[in-house]
């Protein structure tokens, strides 16, 4: 069925619903007296007692006589703004409705009974044939006596031919009063059916919607990114609890004492904030096709009228009612509008929702049309509003569906991608561990390519040293040797002297003398060198003097300082004894020395200073008034394979072995400080004692 059809189909029921209640098939009372003396009241009928009642307005009357009386008045309707008699009526007042209900004289003695609806403005009393049988609230005469409440209920009584009814009402808290709904009468036991049966309809009605709202909030609370049930959630909540307001009133059996002026607030709140939520909720389905300044306006239009209802007593708020009235007439057909704008852009459920909001559309305007006495029906809005409700509910648990279908399906993939995933991290991660494992063993390489470098500097610095001495032994040697040669030559030749022999005496002792000492001192340039040596290449922890180790290390490099033009300077107390590894201090002065010889003098005269204090820490100061760095060369001076000398020979290594030295073999910090053509200072600390220095496993 096309959509033209539909909207075809669904206006011609809606026609029909008002023709059929535009239809009169019964009786309707003329000048106070309707008879119904045909009617049997069988299978169910029951007879609306519509038309002329006698009116007595301004007058609380029981026992009625015919002279007080003030004119005829149409029921159902609202007395504000009509002329009975000579009187011109307001919607504040207290009046007393009279109607004779004639029945056949077969119905005599017969159980009947009275359905007092819902629309009786505010308070009443009711008398069949002068006897009271039922109240609402306090009828008086002004607004300080009386009390105003809504109490639907059904009358029994025993019928004569004619009967009299006589009904009390006064309003003085709300803008309109008088029997503006139709007073039905029937059998007993029908319309106790027919109340239950619309009690009933109603609690379900209501407690459908409210389960609807509940469950569309709940939903939101677990996926809040998504407001759309949120809004949904709060307007069914609104419309169906306000829904327990009208009809059978059932709020009255929740909250038996339930003040006048509360009900009618939060009546009207539901009332309003209830569109306000639908506004926002058709925003969050449609938001390209909706105006959203049309949807503010009608959002702060509701807010600025239940906080006028808050603020205000139901004598002044009721007065503004017709604006909302007006308003729903202005925002139904741009809502109808807007389905029909997303239906021809195929969005998801805009021509479902279209066809059950006109449905809806057309109930509201039927009861507004209907509450305003334009139209003769009933209500229809809550049917129309609970199938509009459900097919929302319907729609968005399709919306839902499709979402888990789409996250299931999205776990599966997810599933499938990590089980790939899991595999290729296994294999790069196994790949990373090789690259890893050959980048270990290039670093020891270089590493012990540096301490190889380092040895060979050593052993160049041990051949200048020793290459003095030796030579000088050498030539005293060959100064003994010729000076024995000479001296055997002489023996032969029969000529020694004791001159000779005195010359050739003193000229032996001096040679060995100075054979002797110069030998001594390569004795301890090798004693020296050896140990450093040892030292460098070794890992034996030992106790040794820190300022006598500096000067044997700055030793072993005085040729390299020599050729350099650079003092180095040391400020160390004699005592400070360590126990620690030695090669690893000969490793880290070494590199900081050369360093500095290589980087920060450049074959340019300079002063290095290394000072060693002793408090709970050791710390070791090492200063040199070179070139300096910049901040770019500082931020990586440890970093491994940084250097700034790469085309001489430079490795990058000397400055991260140094640190790996401090904190991870000797477990000290070591920080750096320079600035450019200021110099450099490394500040080391290192813990004391042999406990604390000796952190390797």
């Amino acid at each position: 069925m096309t959509f033209n059809k539909w909207m075809i189909l669904l206006v011609s029921i809606f026609l029909t619903c008002i023709l059929a209640g535009c239809t009169n098939k019964v009786p309707e009372a003329e000048g106070g007296t309707i008879n119904l003396g045909e009617y049997s009241f069988t299978d169910g009928d029951t007879i609306k007692l519509n038309g002329e009642w006698e009116f007595y307005w301004g007058q609380l009357l029981s026992d009625i006589k015919s002279e007080q009386k003030t004119g005829y008045i149409h029921v159902p309707s609202f007395w504000g703004n009509q002329s009975v008699g000579k009187n011109e009526l307001s919607g504040k007042g207290h009046a007393t409705y009279r109607l004779k209900v004639v029945l056949n004289e077969d119905q005599r003695g017969r159980t009947m009974g009275l359905y007092l609806p819902f629309g009786i403005e505010s308070a009443y009393r009711l008398y069949v044939n002068g006897e009271l049988l039922a109240s609402a609230g306090k009828v008086g005469i002004s607004r300080e006596v009386m009390e105003g409440k809504y109490e639907p209920k059904v009358v029994l009584f025993q019928v004569k031919r004619v009967n009299e009814i006589t009904i009390q009402v006064s309003n003085y808290v709300q803008t309109t009063g008088g029997l503006w709904d139709s007073i039905s009468m029937g059998s007993g036991e029908d319309l106790i059916q027919y109340w239950n049966n619309r009690l009933a309809k109603e609690l379900f009605v209501a407690g459908s919607i409210v389960i609807i709202g509940l469950y569309h909030l709940g939903l939101f609370v677990i996926r809040r990114k998504d407001k759309s049930p949120l809004y949904f959630g709060a307007f069914c909540l609104l419309i169906g609890l306000r829904s327990l307001f009208l009809g059978e009133v059932y709020i009255n059996e929740v909250i038996p004492n339930l003040p006048f002026e509360l009900y009618k607030k939060l009546e009207y709140i539901g009332q309003y904030m209830g569109p306000a939520m639908f506004l926002l909720y058709v925003q969050c389905l449609f938001p390209s096709d909706i105006n959203k300044t049309m949807v503010k306006i009608g959002v702060t239009f509701y807010i600025l009228m239940s906080g006028f209802v808050m603020l205000t007593p139901a004598v002044v708020f009721t007065h503004v009612l017709k604006l909302s009235h007006i308003m729903l007439l202005i925002l139904a057909p741009y809502v109808v509008f807007v389905f029909i704008k997303a239906a021809i852009k195929k969005r998801e459920g805009a021509l479902f929702s279209c066809m059950m909001f006109l449905v809806l559309a057309l109930t509201v305007v039927n009861d507004v049309l209907h509450y305003n006495q334009v139209i003769s029906t009933f209500d229809m809005a809550k049917f129309g509003l609970f199938s509009f409700i459900f097919a929302q509910a319907f729609l968005l648990s399709i919306k839902f569906s499709k979402a888990f279908r789409s996250v299931e399906e999205l776990s599966l993939k997810q599933a499938k991608w990590s089980t790939e995933l899991e595999k290729t991290v296994q294999e790069r991660t196994l790949n990373l561990q090789v690259t890893l494992e050959d980048l270990q063993l290039t670093q020891k390489q270089l590493v012990e390519s540096e301490k190889m470098a380092a040895l060979g500097a050593l052993v160049a610095g041990v051949a200048h040293e020793i290459n003095t001495p030796v030579g000088v032994s050498v030539t005293a040697n060959s100064f003994l040797q010729q000076k024995t040669k000479e001296m055997l030559n002489v023996l032969e030749e029969n000529k020694l002297k004791k001159s000779d022999l005195t010359g050739y005496l003193s000229a032996a002792n001096e040679s060995t003398q100075i054979i002797s000492n110069n030998l001594k001192r390569a004795s301890e340039l090798v004693k020296g060198f050896k140990q450093v040596a040892v030292d460098q290449t070794s890992e034996v922890k030992r106790e040794f003097g820190v300022k006598g180790y500096l000067e044997e290390i700055i030793f072993s490099l005085g040729p390299s300082m020599k050729s350099s033009h650079v003092d180095v300077k040391l400020e160390v107390s004699e005592d400070i004894l360590i126990t620690s590894y030695p090669g690893v201090f000969s490793q880290i002065f070494t590199n900081l020395i050369i360093n500095s010889l290589t980087h920060a003098f450049n074959k340019d005269k300079g002063t290095i200073l290394i000072k060693v204090t002793k408090t709970s820490q050791l710390i070791l100061e090492y200063r040199d008034n070179g070139k300096g760095m910049l901040p770019e060369v500082k931020k990586k001076i440890f970093d491994p394979f940084f250097t700034t000398n790469r085309a001489n020979g430079g490795t990058g290594l000397g400055m991260h072995i140094v640190y790996n030295l401090v904190t991870q073999t000797l477990g000290g910090t070591i920080t750096c400080e320079s600035m450019h053509n200021e110099g450099t200072t490394f500040m080391i600390n290192l813990p004391l004692g042999e406990k604390e220095l000796d952190t390797r496993p």
